[in-house]
């Protein structure tokens, strides 16, 4: 890392597992690094790792080139704004919020920083704090002009970082679909698939074993089911919706006959009938997808 980009001056706000790894990252990749919590105490171990310590999100944002802020809540970035003096950020400095929200919450922050001289980037990471600084997946989303002028800096938050579009909302979208709607119920499907085993003395070590063979397949029925989507064609001569609907209504009944809900399943196989009753019967298990969609 070049000299230009050492000298960067990031201030983090927000000091849980998520914020100290952020700013340990910043640390690490060289940069100046201040660091916010409500509470002080929890910044001492990061001004024990070279960052300095300022005492309010004011301080921070007039400090910092980049104001990174890892809070609870959008509230709480609302409440962090609300606070900031009156022309403590300079023109040119960006602010780039990865606490979790929704798309709703993102288009309303950035409304909010259009009333200053700060670009807005709206972010989510979809890593664990181990991974920040490493590997981490962390999407950013706003001006490209604020993410190409800052890159070098933000790409130390790990080598998955990228940014997903213009659109503010984009980055918080694929957190919700990608993590929540895809990822936690997969892991889900996994510890329900486990109880069910362990009810018949199948060890849950034996049974990931198999299940990870899955995984090749599951990565190109991804791919094919998203080139489905895009080209609206579902024909399929391999497993129809019927094909699976009569699978599922077999082993949600074979679960929930030792007492597990089954909700996970169950889901599913709702899934599965919504396009059944829509005609959608010979069609591939994407088609669920125009089902979904037109709920809403």
């Amino acid at each position: 890392m070049d000299r230009a980009v050492r000298a960067t001056r990031v201030s983090v706000l927000g000091m849980g597992l998520m914020g100290s790894a952020v700013a340990k990252a910043f640390i690490d990749a060289g940069h100046d690094v201040a660091v916010w919590n409500r509470t002080p105490a929890k910044c001492v171990p990061l001004a024990e790792s070279g960052a300095r310590t300022v005492w309010s999100p004011s301080e921070a944002v007039a400090w910092g080139d980049v104001t990174v802020a890892v809070l609870s809540d959008y509230r709480a970035v609302e409440e962090v704004v609300a606070s900031m003096a009156p022309g403590c950020a300079a023109a040119g400095t960006v602010f780039v919020n990865l606490t979790t929200g929704d798309a709703d919450a993102a288009v309303a922050m950035e409304k909010t920083f259009a009333s200053t001289p700060m670009a807005y980037l709206d972010g989510a990471v979809l890593s664990f704090p181990k991974d920040v600084g490493g590997t981490a997946d962390i999407l950013l989303s706003g001006p490209e002009a604020a993410w190409h002028a800052h890159t070098d800096v933000l790409a130390a938050m790990g080598s998955g970082t990228v940014h997903t579009g213009a659109a503010i909302h984009e980055a918080n979208v694929i957190d919700t679909a990608a993590t929540g709607g895809f990822l936690c119920v997969a892991l889900g499907a996994f510890y329900e698939a486990s109880a069910y085993a362990s009810h018949h003395g199948v060890p849950a070590d034996r049974l990931a074993v198999h299940a990870l063979r899955w995984l090749d397949l599951l990565r190109t029925e991804i791919l094919d089911g998203a080139q489905q989507i895009e080209s609206g064609s579902y024909e399929t001569d391999q497993a129809a919706v019927d094909t699976y609907e009569a699978a599922m209504a077999m082993i949600t009944d074979t679960i929930r006959a030792i007492g597990q809900p089954a909700h996970i399943s169950a889901g599913f196989l709702a899934n599965l009938r919504a396009a059944q009753a829509a005609g959608l019967g010979d069609r591939s298990l994407a088609a669920t997808h125009e089902v979904l969609r037109r709920a809403t």
